[in-house]
């Protein structure tokens, strides 16, 4: 397999384009200045309130799901799309490489791009949690990392599966967006109408008549995913917690199972992507 060849050009040609220091400058004001800003915020300017890592990680979960989600989608949606369209595709499958090589390429590539992007923003969002908070959960955070990473690298293999689909750039950008849109945008919708076309209402009256299946549909998207996944692999239950998940839920609302999903996404796209691709006529 030459797919470590591909992934190490696309490094390479990020970080000679400066594209990854651009964006580690992006993630190092993002992450840092979350961070500070959650200080001024929670005092309220006049020293009140307790700073602590928990509370930062809940702070951070919205920006984060959509800011990840957004630059891996833009800095993938023309992985394989932009070489077909601009025939550099012929010389990229020249022999030694295969289809197969060039989509696990890009993904490891570029996703090595944001995810080191990512953990920079991160390391130093956690020297100015060290220095400003009154504690520091170095477990919580670094389970919250770890997922962070993983959502950057899960929609980078999202964008570069999408990009596969298609030869024209126009038409990748158009499927990128309305991927985001569908899942990321207008996903609680989609549930909405279908609990609505079962029960007569666009959702339930009070949250001890929520079904499981509500629930696991609300699941599916990939930053929903990873949202579950970092309220329930917290250390401890804080009492925020305790209250959105049972102590003892079924196996598909498990922490595992939104882990697993997040995996799944990782993987099934890709493989739609390379199942299309394989098939095309260069």
């Amino acid at each position: 397999m030459s797919w470590p060849a591909i992934a190490r050009k696309d490094f390479h040609d990020a970080a000679r384009s400066k594209a990854l220091w651009a964006l580690t400058a992006l993630f190092v004001l993002f992450m840092a200045g979350v961070a500070y800003v959650y200080t001024l915020l929670q005092s309220g300017g006049q020293g009140g309130g307790e700073l602590e890592t928990i509370g930062l990680i809940f702070f951070l979960l919205s920006p984060v799901t959509l800011l990840i989600p957004l630059t891996a989608l833009v800095m993938s949606h023309k992985a394989i799309a932009g070489e077909v369209e601009s025939g550099s595709a012929k010389f990229l499958l020249s022999l030694p490489h295969t289809r197969r090589d060039a989509i696990v390429g890009k993904v490891v590539g570029r996703g090595a791009v944001l995810g080191v992007s990512v953990v920079v923003g991160l390391v130093v969002a956690a020297v100015v949690t060290v220095a400003l908070y009154d504690s520091f959960d170095a477990l919580a955070f670094l389970g919250f990392s770890a997922l962070t990473v993983l959502l950057a690298v899960l929609y980078t293999a999202i964008g570069v599966g999408l990009s596969a689909t298609t030869k024209d750039s126009g038409r990748a950008t158009i499927v990128a967006a309305a991927f985001f849109v569908v899942f990321e945008v207008a996903w609680g919708a989609v549930v909405s109408g279908v609990y609505y076309l079962l029960n007569g209402t666009f959702g339930p009256m009070s949250a001890g008549s929520v079904p499981d299946w509500y629930l696991l549909l609300n699941r599916v998207p990939p930053s929903s995913a990873f949202t579950n996944a970092v309220f329930q692999f917290l250390p401890g239950q804080s009492t925020l917690v305790a209250q959105l998940f049972p102590q003892n839920p079924p196996i598909y609302l498990s922490k595992w199972a939104a882990l697993a999903t997040m995996f799944a996404w990782l993987v099934v796209v890709p493989a739609l992507g390379y199942y299309v691709f394989e098939r095309a006529d260069l």
